[in-house]
């Protein structure tokens, strides 16, 4: 077994404090010679941490499959002393890989079940907003600008290690320990991707409201709200553009920005107690029952759901039901989406109303 340990500079731009204590957490990745945990081995364990204040870095690599139950060893040892284990993807492979591993050689592991923190799981719901392919850490590392030096994967490293067992070469070795320092080291860059969550969870207020003139693909003019938020207490690494619904949002800094295309023309309230309504076929409305009561019975009927409505014309906006509180809510037939509440200039400086329209649109 050899051990490499090293000391690096790294500076976060995530607060390691949001975690808990930086120095009880342990970035963890493993290299193995396949998917199998019964069948294939693990050869290499690399980790990171912080102590007094600066990052290290150990790894443990079996020069032989033989050495497998020591660098096990070793590390388990090592990772007793820390609280929480960091990793990508670990929950379904590594973790599971390591417990199978050691139990075949009857390896001790500490009784006291570490906090396990995975970056993947963490991330994977950010996929469509931020606009990745997928959630691979290589494309995670890019997204966020961060070069590697290694050109290699873990499937091409196997061989590499099966080769380097035979051979001795030292580029195979150096190629193996790159691969997998490269994967620890990036593993607390990929935190500032938790800004992201954070950001959409923070507090915002209003800096602008301001309406804006546009031509639609028919070539009609119509109109745009334009709203600038701004975070109180994050800021993202990357800035990220999506929509939601009718709603286009662009995230930048601190600042959130969303787009509302506004509706000027007719549309419906339905009344939900619709039993108690009368529809007016030649007048396409619907009526309480103690108002129809003085209506020719051949000029009503009693109302379904679908036709239990007023019209109202006007200048709506489209926002999650969810978000309309105390506000009427219009539809252009029943229950069809988008739904839209009147608009009034202003309406997003009402700090409830924002809270509300922000936590049914922003990702969770």
């Amino acid at each position: 077994m050899k051990t490499i340990t090293k000391e690096f500079e790294f500076k976060s731009t995530y607060d390691l404090a949001r975690l808990g204590d930086p120095e009880d957490l342990l970035f963890f990745d493993i290299e193995t010679t396949g998917l199998s945990s019964k069948k294939d081995m693990i050869y290499l364990i690399g980790c990171v941490y912080v102590r007094d204040g600066r990052w290290h870095m150990k790894q443990w690599f079996a020069e032989s499959p033989d050495a497998e139950g020591e660098i096990l060893l070793h590390f388990f040892l090592f990772a007793s002393r820390f609280s929480t284990l960091v990793h990508f993807n670990g929950t379904t492979f590594d973790l599971p890989f390591l417990k199978e591993r050691a139990a075949r050689y009857h390896t001790p592991v500490s009784g006291r079940e570490p906090e396990s923190l995975d970056i993947y799981r963490k991330v994977k719901p950010l996929k469509t907003i931020l606009g990745l392919p997928d959630c691979r850490q290589k494309t995670l590392e890019a997204f966020l600008g961060n070069d590697r030096e290694d050109l290699y994967d873990g499937g091409q490293l196997i061989n590499f290690y099966w080769q380097y067992l035979r051979t001795g070469e030292a580029s195979l070795y150096e190629a193996l320990l790159l691969h997998n320092e490269e994967d620890v080291k990036g593993l607390p860059a990929l935190l500032s991707l938790f800004s992201y969550e954070d950001f959409f969870c923070g507090g915002f207020h209003v800096q602008a409201e301001e309406l804006s003139h546009y031509r639609t693909a028919d070539g009609t003019e119509a109109r745009e709200l334009f709203v600038t938020c701004k975070c109180d207490c994050f800021s993202l690494p990357v800035p990220c553009s999506f929509s939601v619904g009718d709603c286009r949002l662009v995230c930048r800094g601190d600042m959130l920005i969303f787009r509302l295309p506004l509706f000027e023309g007719t549309l419906r309230y339905f009344f939900s107690n619709y039993c108690d309504y009368y529809y007016l076929p030649l007048e396409d409305r619907a009526i309480h029952k103690s108002v129809a009561a003085f209506v020719e019975k051949t000029h009503r009927r009693k109302a379904t759901a679908k036709t239990c409505y007023q019209k109202r014309t006007g200048c709506f906006l489209p926002i999650p039901e969810a978000a309309a509180g105390e506000h009427p809510v219009f539809y252009r037939e029943y229950k069809q989406k988008p739904s839209y509440i009147e608009y009034e200039e202003g309406l997003f400086k009402d700090p409830v109303f924002l809270q509300q329209f922000l936590l049914a649109t922003l990702p969770k």
